[in-house]
């Protein structure tokens, strides 16, 4: 009940939020969608087959710094849609009292899917 009065409040606030008028604010929410789907996406298309552990993290001092299934490269794009959803719902809600720190945290999330998509594109090609 406590959770469902807290979704109930943040789907208000966003509804009647002049955020969601707002060009940057708009844009960074569709580029962080697109980049977030497109990860989504990339994970199962090129490690569907793989049956053997696949490289998760690169340390450029030792190399191959951490091997696993392929499925846990999935924890990428959930990271990077709570971090969104959660930087969303505060730009929305912090619009009228902090203009600037809501167009940060928008700014912020669309780089923060970038970097995801970036470190992705680096496991594809340590993998192949």
């Amino acid at each position: 009940m406590f959770i469902n009065n807290i979704l109930f409040k943040l789907r208000e606030e966003i509804e009647i939020s002049p955020a969601k008028r707002d060009r940057l604010i708009f844009i960074s929410f569709i580029v962080s969608v697109v980049l977030n789907i497109a990860v989504w996406l990339a994970i199962p298309i090129f490690f569907w087959n793989v049956r053997d552990f696949v490289v998760l993290q690169y340390n450029i001092y030792f190399g191959i710094s951490s091997l696993g299934p392929w499925p846990m490269l999935l924890i990428l794009p959930a990271c990077g849609l709570l971090v969104g959803a959660v930087n969303y719902a505060l730009s929305f809600y912090l619009y009228l009292k902090e203009k600037t720190l809501s167009l940060f945290l928008a700014s912020a999330s669309a780089a923060f899917q970038a970097i995801i998509f970036a470190v992705l594109a680096l496991i594809i090609y340590m993998n192949l």
